[in-house]
């Protein structure tokens, strides 16, 4: 028989490939350019004997698959498989060596669909199907084969299991105890809220509805396990990875001490270039900046500036333009120069003090015994006259 599509339901598996092989599995398919057909429970040589679809796609048993939505940010590629796989496992009843995983798209609302199952399970079935002609590189969810509800959600019972399609890529299977209502069952899953949105129900006589649908855009795949050297794989990249945390550890502890090596070297440098400073030019009455401030009295040196005892004259003027700068922004001043008994402050272009700060400059500049005045960008700090201590230097 011709299929443009077949697609087939397992049961649950029964544990070992022998029982697998001989067990019942459902099946629907569609006619090249026609409708759906439910082909009903065969076994799976029957099935492969029977059919030679051009398309074939089969999916696990409700038990077999496990379907939650977890609530994630919005991550992408490896981190948000590893955030699935983070909040898959303390749901699974293996740990995620033994399982194939596989999620979708992360919905409007902030959730991410995902489903699980053992990796013996799905070993098994590519098995079984692969020795009966029926390779596939994939398992589906059963509510995958729903059709998509543009409204509500569409819901057929499978084996004492509700498997529910809620959206293009969302869905859940909720497990009803014998004689419980399935409704009971979805309000149960839906946290017991009394409005329900509307349920079309697929009967197993409904082809259309149990196996017409589309959209349905992930699943587990078979790629995720290689004949089992995934787990392997994954066995031994996780001690791999941890040995590569352990290094970068290890290096940026290193890098660490290092650095701190170098800054403890650099302030021992700069202390002892702050003191041959002081021991050369003892006048300077702080050292900040060793390199510019020698440079700066080598040049008051060459200008004039007074030497040997005469020197105290000009220690006096730099310790007092010290503390009249003391109140200036960092990076104000450009340089300090002295040339015969005078010290010119050159200001940065466009850091000069406004009106109202060289009104206090000149203020506390008259405190100290200085007169201050300001010449097109520069400011000439002098020694008062002594006939007139207080006035300004105009």
């Amino acid at each position: 028989m011709k299929a443009e599509v077949l697609r087939i339901q397992l049961p649950p598996w029964p544990g070992g490939e022998g029982e697998a092989s001989q067990a019942e599995v459902r099946c629907g398919w569609r006619e090249p350019g026609g409708g759906w057909h439910d082909g009903g429970a065969r076994m799976l040589d029957a099935v492969a004997r029977d059919f030679q679809p051009k398309r074939l796609e089969v999916c696990l048993h409700p038990a077999d698959a496990p379907i939650a939505a977890f609530a994630l940010p919005p991550l992408s590629g490896r981190r948000l498989h590893a955030a699935v796989q983070g909040a898959i496992e303390p749901c699974a009843l293996q740990p995620l060596d033994a399982l194939v995983t596989g999620f979708g798209p992360r919905g409007a609302d902030g959730s991410v669909p995902a489903a699980w199952t053992g990796r013996a399970v799905m070993n098994g079935w590519m098995g079984v199907l692969r020795r009966h002609g029926l390779p596939v590189r994939e398992l589906r969810l059963p509510v995958a084969f729903l059709p998509n509800p543009g409204q509500g959600w569409t819901a057929c019972l499978i084996d004492g299991w509700i498997a529910v399609r809620t959206g293009p890529d969302q869905g859940f299977m909720q497990w009803l105890p014998e004689g419980v209502d399935p409704t009971a069952g979805l309000v149960a899953h839906a946290g017991g809220e009394a409005v329900l949105p509307a349920v079309q129900w697929a009967g197993n006589d409904d082809a259309l509805a149990r196996w017409s649908g589309e959209g349905w855009n992930w699943s587990l795949q078979a790629d995720d396990l290689a004949d089992g050297h995934a787990g392997a794989g994954l066995a031994l990249a996780r001690p791999v990875a941890g040995w590569a945390v352990l290094a970068i550890a290890v290096w940026l502890t290193g890098l660490n001490v290092y650095a701190a090596r170098l800054a403890t070297q650099g302030q021992a440098l700069k202390r002892q270039m702050a003191a041959r400073v002081k021991a050369v030019f003892p006048e300077v009455p702080v050292v900040v900046n060793p390199l510019q401030q020698t440079r700066q009295q080598l040049e008051a040196r060459a200008a004039g500036a007074p030497q040997g005892p005469a020197a105290s004259d000009y220690a006096g003027l730099s310790r007092a333009a010290v503390s009249l700068l003391a109140q200036t922004p960092p990076g104000q001043v450009q340089g300090v120069h002295y040339s015969a008994g005078e010290l010119r402050v050159q200001w940065r272009e466009g850091a000069a003090p406004n009106a109202q700060a060289k009104q206090a400059l000149q203020a506390q500049a008259r405190e100290q015994g200085l007169a201050v005045a300001d010449d097109a960008g520069v400011l000439r700090v002098t020694a008062a006259p002594a006939s007139e201590p207080g006035k300004d230097a105009q």
